[in-house]
């Protein structure tokens, strides 16, 4: 079972008690559960905050030094696996890729300065602050989004109410208003034509001025 959480688009978690039991289904079936905890580092809520391994050691996290370490683009990552499968996903590894680069498991180390780890604290209290602009915001001008993102930096925004259509929606609105935003489609069969992404990583005057622009197009 392969689960994502905080995830994208939703910026959601899966709480905890729900996890344990998903798991418990999945062992009991024979399966492995794989969670996909690349924006764990950008949780905002302390009950969501914390691995899928602990659990204990039979689940597999994967995970990047891609979003809460702000290395995107850099291709490193990791993965947490029983010690069972180190074998098996060791000769896998071999027929994908040989090794990551040196210079970017270089870079990486600078992560876990102090320096870094402050900054890092800093910039996720900042994307928090980002969401509490925009997901009222978006509320406020019928773009609804039915759950507060508890991590990552996107808001999933049902726009229903101005087309039967995201995707023809959002090529509107990039230009008419020059606003991007990424139609459901990209991400699953569920509803996809009733859902718009935001994301708020972009810096907060270019947020004021998107919300601004999307207003007045709406």
């Amino acid at each position: 079972m392969l689960l994502a959480s905080p995830s994208n688009p939703t910026g959601t978690s899966i709480h905890p008690d729900a996890l344990a039991r998903i798991d418990a289904v999945v062992r009991a079936r024979g399966g492995v559960t794989i969670v996909d905890e690349i924006y764990l580092g950008l949780s905002y809520d302390d009950t969501f905050g914390h691995s899928a391994l602990q659990l204990g050691e039979h689940l597999i996290s994967v995970n990047s030094f891609s979003k809460y370490f702000s290395m995107t683009g850099w291709r490193l990552g990791w993965m947490v696996v029983p010690e069972a499968l180190v074998a098996p996903l060791e000769r896998l590894a071999q027929n994908l890729f040989i090794c990551a680069s040196a210079i970017a498991q270089h870079a990486a180390l600078a992560c876990f300065h102090p320096d870094s780890l402050a900054e890092y604290e800093r910039r996720r209290a900042e994307f928090k602050a980002r969401r509490d602009l925009v997901v009222p915001a978006l509320d406020a001008m019928g773009l609804r989004v039915p759950v507060t993102p508890d991590g990552a930096f996107y808001a999933y925004a049902d726009c229903s109410a101005f087309s039967a259509d995201s995707w023809d929606l959002a090529f509107d609105l990039m230009h008419r208003a020059q606003v991007a935003l990424t139609p459901g489609r990209d991400f699953g069969r569920a509803d996809p034509q009733r859902w718009l992404r935001l994301s708020f990583a972009s810096s907060r005057p270019q947020l004021d001025e998107a919300l601004q622009r999307l207003r007045q197009a709406l």
